[in-house]
């Protein structure tokens, strides 16, 4: 296992059935969006995340959106915090067009609608291929950071999206 992730299993964020379900996600090049609170661990997970694509493929950190989305041989797209950009839009572009698979955040500075995101690409492109884990990062009673749900999302030939709560 990866030990970005082992260390999340040992502070409690995620359980290790997440971890292997997150791992096998990244293997099977699903895009990655993890929802929540700054606060609630977002950040670490997007890195922890990260460094296992990384060691599944070519990962490219997006920094400048006009010259990071040009490489064709990447496996996956880390899209953090980046400033001034429209990321429904952004994210839309990418999931219908790119063959690069993406890891991104959805927080209160980057609100967006993931479901009309998803509808959106399906309208561009009619592609009913992509998987989509959406990760649902909390806080419990305790104050303690967590994965409170993994989303795995799909669509069918019809466009119509298919949710599953996996753990």
């Amino acid at each position: 296992m990866n030990p970005m992730l082992k260390k999340l299993i040992d502070q409690g964020f995620m359980t290790e059935d997440q971890a292997n379900y997150i791992t096998d996600a990244i293997a099977n090049k699903d895009n990655i969006i993890i929802s929540g609170h700054r606060g609630h661990g977002i950040l670490p997970l997007l890195a922890s995340l990260g460094s296992v694509a990384q060691s599944n493929g070519k990962l490219k950190p997006v920094r400048n959106v006009a010259t990071d989305l040009e490489d064709e041989s990447v496996d996956y797209l880390l899209i953090g915090d980046l400033k001034e950009v429209d990321y429904p839009e952004l994210l839309t572009t990418i999931f219908a067009n790119k063959k690069a698979s993406v890891i991104t955040i959805k927080d209160a500075d980057h609100s967006f609608s993931v479901m009309k995101v998803l509808s959106d690409v399906y309208k561009q492109n009619s592609d009913a291929l992509k998987t989509y884990q959406l990760i649902e990062c909390t806080k419990d009673a305790d104050e303690v950071k967590k994965i409170a749900k993994i989303v795995k999302v799909e669509q069918t030939q019809s466009g119509k999206l298919e949710r599953t709560t996996i753990k």
